[in-house]
């Protein structure tokens, strides 16, 4: 077990600003040493990223054992790395995890051949695949866009250099809609349906003769103490939960065209 714990954790989360090694690296460290404890073994190493094309440099050199990783990286690289889904990130205040096209209120809503702001521009395959599910076809153009504020404060107020539409979250969106400048001039074109959570994975190449009940124990505890939850929400998460494998089959199925 001390050789998980001593092993890399990669924790990525694609096109969030804060989500860098210099700003959520000790929050992170935090939280792998809380695990580190609870399971009986070594330290691990967390390392923090936003860029998927990073993320895949680093699982390549450094093997990491362990991670939390969003949905669209894992269906990427599943077979490629031998990654297992372990449990999945309930985050803290998201009931469901979907996106919402945003537009100017009198747009159309049809988006084919649109120019839309996304900080998962990234993830090109995973949004109009499985968040767009092909339904906006494949001229869609994504903008990449460090955060989606400014981006809708752009189509809102028809700024020159404005995108069609942003892609967002739906909790981010419910934020925007209540804004008595800005709700009033923009609408939703687009709701995607409920998507699959953030996961906790394995590496499983790399994991030797890991106790793999003893790890999800762990996290699932988590909430039900109050030092557990305390460190939970230091990362905004709730709680750790089993897998909903039907939801990411789907989205896999989705993601490579099947």
């Amino acid at each position: 077990m001390s050789a998980l714990l001593a092993a890399a954790f990669l924790f990525l989360k694609t096109g969030e600003k804060f989500a860098t090694q210099a700003t959520a690296g000790p929050t992170v460290a935090a939280f792998t040493s809380y695990v580190s404890e609870k399971t009986g073994g070594e330290k691990m190493e967390p390392q923090v990223m936003n860029n998927p094309k990073k993320a895949l440099e680093f699982v390549t050199a450094k093997k990491p054992v362990l991670g939390i990783v969003m949905p669209a990286f894992f269906i990427a690289y599943e077979k490629m790395f031998g990654m297992e889904a372990l449990l999945e990130t309930h985050r803290q205040g998201v009931t469901e995890e979907r996106y919402v096209v945003v537009v100017k209120k009198g747009a159309p809503d049809d988006l084919h051949g649109k120019v839309i702001a996304t900080t998962l521009a990234e993830e090109e395959v995973y949004v109009t695949g499985v968040v767009l599910a092909g339904k906006c076809g494949e001229e869609v153009r994504l903008k990449p866009v460090e955060d989606c504020e400014g981006a809708v404060f752009d189509v809102a107020e028809g700024a020159k250099n404005a995108s069609d539409a942003v892609l967002m979250e739906e909790g981010a969106w419910k934020v925007f809609e209540k804004d008595e400048d800005l709700g009033p001039k923009l609408k939703v074109a687009y709701r995607s349906e409920e998507l699959p959570r953030n996961l906790v994975v394995l590496f499983r190449p790399n994991a030797g003769s890991v106790d793999v009940e003893k790890v999800k124990a762990a996290l699932k505890g988590m909430s039900g103490s109050e030092d557990g939850k305390k460190v939970l929400g230091s990362i905004r998460v709730e709680s750790f939960a089993d897998v909903n494998q039907e939801q990411l089959s789907k989205a896999s199925r989705l993601f490579h065209g099947k």
